[in-house]
């Protein structure tokens, strides 16, 4: 297959893993709203549990499949390769600026 096919399947495989984590983020407040606390307690749990933790998820395989596919560098964990580390480093270009 092209490499154009594993771009544009790696853009997909990203943009739908995004979606995926911000529909199950949402969902935790709706489950206080909606259930009583003894099923949104144990239920929100669980899910910051699979969502925080570097748990081998099968999106993020399927990522450094293609990732190997077009020679780039593999991802260890989703949250902290887009989430964390771009976090880190504006924060640290915030505080270099602060200083100079």
């Amino acid at each position: 297959m092209s490499k154009t096919f594993y771009r544009i399947w790696l853009a997909f495989t990203i943009v739908s893993h995004h979606i995926a984590i911000w529909i199950i983020l949402t969902a935790i407040p709706l489950l206080f709203i909606n259930e009583p606390i003894w099923v949104s307690l144990p239920l929100s749990t669980w899910i910051m549990h699979l969502i925080f933790n570097p748990l081998e998820c099968p999106y993020t395989r399927l990522e450094n499949y293609i990732r190997r596919k077009l020679g780039l560098q593999e991802i260890t964990t989703f949250i902290s390769h887009y989430y964390k580390k771009p976090y880190h480093k504006l924060m640290w270009a915030i505080e270099r600026n602060n200083r100079g």
